[in-house]
């Protein structure tokens, strides 16, 4: 990636905002290793505060500690106070919380106790008066006469007179005092390297320090830990911020530095150690010293270069990536008509596309970092969306949903978007990001579709209303025509085979008295009598006498009697014990569709039973046929191209109800009929 590239990509608003989006990881990064710092420093202040509580307690009431023996006379009461008040001051501005003023005050006034109490203890050292902290203690003794030790080494007293200002200043940020905290720290850190490295290489003069007697150990180390608390106690400040920093200099330092110091004073250790135990002489350590540290030196800092190589490598390749990452995004972006979209955690927009640009009427600089009740005219659409986005980041799970909004100088606009949560490299939900699809004709499309099948169902309902009328007109025409023919039958028919019969009677007379006549007249006597049964059945087909009488059951009972004595199959029947009232359209229906049933069990079943179950409750009524004759198959159920089904079906259907067949070859078939019932008159209703 060269640098025109490089600065081309830096002026393109959208690759700003990525590269702000890898800043705020890295950003988050930093965070993370300043708050591991700032919990470091509680510890240890925590740790010193505990420790030299029970050197105080154990100097005043003579406890034994687990510190050399050599060391306990130099541990002294004194020195245990003034890191008790150090500590604790210094934990007291680690912990400021809900009491943040109460705690700093107190914090304060540690830090002061401390400052004067260092002073004192050098002003007892030069004027050898005794001090006040030694009279106090000598009070507090569990036994008269009992003693503490007294007084302060003077280096460790200079050790408190840095450690009293560095807690005062430690959250000062005036022009002159804004780092001062950080030098004095620095400083007491060196101080307490000084005895520390007289104990390591067993050199008395730094040990005392131009004093009578060493600086105890513990001592030394308690002043290196509370320097390295207080630098660690803000790590957002000048010098710390340089190693607490996600970039290269600060994993440098944190990776580099360690290694280097243990290192140093191993070689250097070592080095002293040989000339003590006399392998060369002690003129030659200096030069030792110089090539080790020259060679140490030369191999961190190599390693160090070649780690920011490495590193600075790896980022030119990221940028590079990011940079080809970012041309294809944009290249998608830009061509697309689909407004696509990235919001922070807050709501603000941090990418959008030219298409959801054009889709508010704004340019980027105009609708860059903006919530949505900034964007859309309409609020309430705006708190719906933020709404969903709230929604998909807390779930953490995309969505796709349709959202219709108000834009600016435009109709309302329904977009398909598919949102999803943006992760960081942390798994922290950093926003949401969204792609859009304008759906309005779609919509528009399905609406007018809609309404036309709206009114398609109209018509078919109005037709279908009209169908029924139709039929039921048609059947009552054609229930007038079987009774006009029933009248006919029954006027002029039944008149003329009546007079027949009468004229026959008087021929009867005159006849021979033969066998061959006899056996005429007896002919004739049969099929007289054979018209009239065949005429009074045809009669009772098409006007059901006893229907019209006494009602359906009477008229399905009538039929079964008839059905049976004609073809001679065993018919059983379930009737309803009470009187029952049906509607007159609905006693023709079921009267004639349980004929037609009747005469296809005749015609086609061969079957020797028929049973018969009749069922009617409020809403309902339903007739089933069974039979036990030779069935029929799927395919013949399906067959509405028969008269027979077809009529059944018809009748069913303009009545609002159904007909269902069942059974198989063999198995007999039963036929279901179920009709709704629009409502019942009273059982003693005249009939029509």
């Amino acid at each position: 990636m060269t640098t025109d590239d490089h600065e081309a990509g830096l002026g393109n608003p959208h690759y700003q905002d990525l590269l702000k989006a890898r800043a705020l990881e890295s950003l988050a990064a930093t965070r993370n290793y300043v708050s591991r710092t700032a919990i470091a420093a509680i510890l240890v202040s925590l740790a010193l505060t505990i420790v030299s509580a029970a050197v105080l307690v154990a100097g005043v009431y003579q406890v034994a500690l687990p510190f050399p023996t050599s060391q306990l006379p130099l541990m002294r009461a004194n020195t245990a106070a003034g890191f008790l008040l150090a500590a604790g001051s210094l934990l007291l501005q680690c912990l400021t919380g809900r009491l943040r003023k109460a705690a700093r005050l107190a914090a304060q006034a540690l830090a002061i106790l401390l400052l004067l109490f260092a002073m004192a203890a050098l002003w007892h050292e030069a004027f050898r008066s005794p001090g006040w902290l030694d009279i106090l203690l000598a009070a507090l003794a569990p036994q008269p006469g009992l003693r503490s030790p007294s007084g302060l080494h003077p280096m460790v007293a200079i050790g408190f007179v840095l450690c009293g200002p560095a807690l005062l200043l430690l959250d000062r940020r005036g022009k002159k005092t804004s780092h001062l905290t950080e030098y004095l720290a620095i400083a007491l850190i060196f101080l307490s390297a000084i005895p520390l490295l007289g104990y390591l290489y067993h050199v008395a003069a730094m040990t005392q320090m131009v004093y009578a007697t060493s600086i105890p150990w513990p001592s030394a180390i308690a002043f290196l830990l509370f320097g390295m608390a207080l630098l660690m106690a803000r790590p957002h400040q000048r010098l710390m911020a340089i190693i607490t920093r996600h970039a290269p200099g600060g994993q440098m330092l944190r990776r580099s530095l360690p290694q280097m110091l243990v290192l140093l004073v191993a070689l250097h250790w070592l080095a002293d150690w040989g000339a003590r135990q006399g392998f060369y002489d002690r003129t030659s350590v200096p030069p030792l010293l110089t090539l080790i540290d020259g060679v140490l030196v030369l191999f961190i800092f190599w390693r160090a270069a070649g780690q920011v190589d490495r590193e600075y490598g790896a980022r030119l390749q990221s940028a590079a990536e990011l940079a080809e990452a970012t041309a294809l995004l944009i290249a998608v972006s830009d061509n697309t008509n689909d407004p696509i979209f990235v919001k922070d955690s807050q709501g603000r927009l941090i990418f959008a596309n030219p298409a959801y640009l054009r889709q508010l009427g704004l340019n980027w600089q105009e609708a860059r970092h903006r919530r949505s009740r900034e964007l859309f005219p309409d609020q309430e659409d705006a708190i719906r969306i933020d709404q969903d986005d709230a929604r998909i980041m807390n779930g953490r799970v995309s969505e796709t949903l349709e959202q219709t909004a108000q834009l600016p100088g435009s109709l309302v606009t329904t977009f398909q978007t598919t949102k999803a949560p943006w992760f960081g490299q942390q798994g922290q939900v950093m926003g949401v990001v969204g792609i859009a699809t304008d759906i309005s004709e779609r919509k528009r499309a399905e609406d007018s579709l809609r309404q036309r099948e709206l009114e398609l169902e109209r018509t078919i309902a109005q037709r279908t209303a009209l169908l029924r009328e139709l039929a039921n007109h048609m059947e009552t025409i054609r229930e007038e025509e079987k009774r006009a023919i029933a009248r006919e039958l029954h006027d002029n028919m039944g008149a003329s085979l009546t007079a027949l019969s009468m004229h026959l009677e008087g021929v009867y007379k005159i006849l021979p008295e033969n066998e061959h006549w006899q056996h005429r007249r007896s002919q004739m006597q049969t099929l007289l009598s054979s018209l009239v049964a065949t005429t009074r059945r045809i009669q009772t087909e098409l006007r059901p006498n006893m229907l019209e009488l006494f009602g359906l059951k009477a008229a399905i009972v009538e039929q079964l009697e008839d059905f049976g004595q004609r073809t001679e199959i065993v018919c059983n029947s379930s009737l309803p014990d009470e009187d029952i009232a049906v509607d007159r359209k609905i006693e023709i229906a079921v009267y004639r569709m349980l004929q037609e049933i009747l005469n296809n069990v005749s015609k086609h079943a061969r079957a020797t039973q028929v049973d018969l179950i009749l069922d009617i409750d409020e809403d309902r009524l339903a007739l089933t046929v069974r039979d036990n004759g030779v069935g029929m198959s799927q395919q013949r159920f399906e067959n509405t191209t028969t008269h027979g089904l077809r009529g059944l079906h018809e009748r069913a259907t303009y009545l609002g109800g159904q007909v269902r067949f069942a059974g198989g070859e063999g198995k007999g078939t039963t036929v279901v009929i179920e009709l709704p019932m629009p409502g019942q008159a009273p059982a003693d209703a005249p009939k029509a």
